[in-house]
């Protein structure tokens, strides 16, 4: 009779969070030398990933853990944004307050929606989600107080300690803290027992609550959690990325579908994935428009959604749990010791 030892945690495995935090930490340094000349459009650029990588952390924690599939989150990232800014240009609230009502806004409904759709499971769920982000876009659309088509003008900029980060490298930093910020704590979220927990839910929720988790409550808190986030992404892109202008183009039902692809990209699983999907997805939104851009063609949309399709269709086949995971396995083969 044989004894099977513990196999010892592979290196890998065991740093990859300090060494993707640490190329994070040297890559936004050396974005400043990119940052001048032609390539300062990468400065906006890199705002808007670090926006998209808030909204796609709630959104891995939601789907990728807990396997609740939701196409409204575009819903919640406009709720925070508008809230913020009503509050701050048509009621004259000062920002922290317009911030804090913006983040309880999209607290309250995620809280109401999740209370009312999560007895809903798959397709049935996603289905009710669409639904929610249609109804916000709808209204914003619409509504005199929120400028309907024309939207929003003269926003007012965040503060930081009284200073304007004005300068658009100041942005990034600022934008990029707030996300290594709540990468980590989402990181430290799933490998502690609710995120045990939620892992168990997403395996088998019956088993889950036969042994104890309470499914439903459980869900619930992720899915306030992931509108939170999305909230708070709303109210960085209003307050920070907007130039003064703020307009209901950005939270269109596509913007759902690709929040959707992002997550699926970089790893339904992973945190971490969750970042590089963001990246990687807006990376190529930009690289597709530039191109179009070289050889003059102006709808470059409808290449941009076959691409995107593409994309998707061989991360499925070559490695369905996402990006990272594949690339982490791709780097464990490497570093393994060839035999003779």
């Amino acid at each position: 009779m044989t004894s099977s030892l513990p196999q010892p945690i592979s290196p890998l495995r065991l740093y990859r969070g300090p060494l993707l935090l640490l190329v994070l930490i040297i890559l936004l340094p050396l974005l400043t030398l990119l940052a001048h000349g032609r390539y300062g459009y990468l400065l906006p650029l890199a705002q808007l990933c670090g926006i998209y990588a808030i909204i796609v952390t709630g959104l891995t924690l939601l789907m990728g853990f807990t396997g609740q599939v939701s196409l409204g989150h575009a819903g919640f990232y406009a709720l925070g944004a508008y809230t913020a800014a009503v509050a701050a240009t048509r009621c004259s609230a000062p920002l922290w307050l317009a911030i804090l009502l913006a983040l309880c806004a999209g607290a309250l409904v995620s809280f109401l929606t999740g209370y009312s759709l999560l007895r809903l499971t798959g397709h049935y769920l996603a289905l009710a989600t669409l639904c929610l982000g249609i109804i916000i876009y709808g209204l914003i659309n619409n509504l005199e107080i929120t400028g309907a088509a024309a939207g929003l003008t003269d926003l007012p900029q965040w503060k930081v300690f009284g200073l304007l980060p004005g300068h658009p490298l100041a942005k990034v930093y600022f934008i990029w803290g707030i996300v290594l910020l709540v990468i980590l704590w989402a990181v430290h979220l799933s490998e502690s027992p609710v995120g045990r927990a939620l892992r168990a839910i997403h395996g088998d929720e019956v088993a889950a609550a036969s042994l104890g988790v309470n499914t439903f409550a459980t869900k619930l808190k992720v899915f306030v959690i992931s509108g939170v986030l999305a909230a708070l992404a709303g109210v960085l892109y209003a307050f920070v990325y907007a130039d003064s202008y703020l307009g209901p183009e950005e939270f269109n039902l596509m913007f759902s579908v690709q929040l959707l692809i992002m997550v699926v990209i970089g790893g339904l699983g992973s945190v971490w994935g969750g970042l590089a999907g963001a990246v990687v997805l807006t990376g190529m939104h930009e690289l597709i428009t530039l191109v179009g851009e070289k050889c003059g063609s102006t709808d470059m949309a409808k290449y941009e959604q076959l691409i995107f399709g593409l994309i998707l269709v061989l991360i499925v086949i070559f490695s369905r749990d996402g990006l990272i995971p594949g690339v982490r396995r791709g780097l464990a083969r490497l570093m393994q010791p060839r035999r003779c």
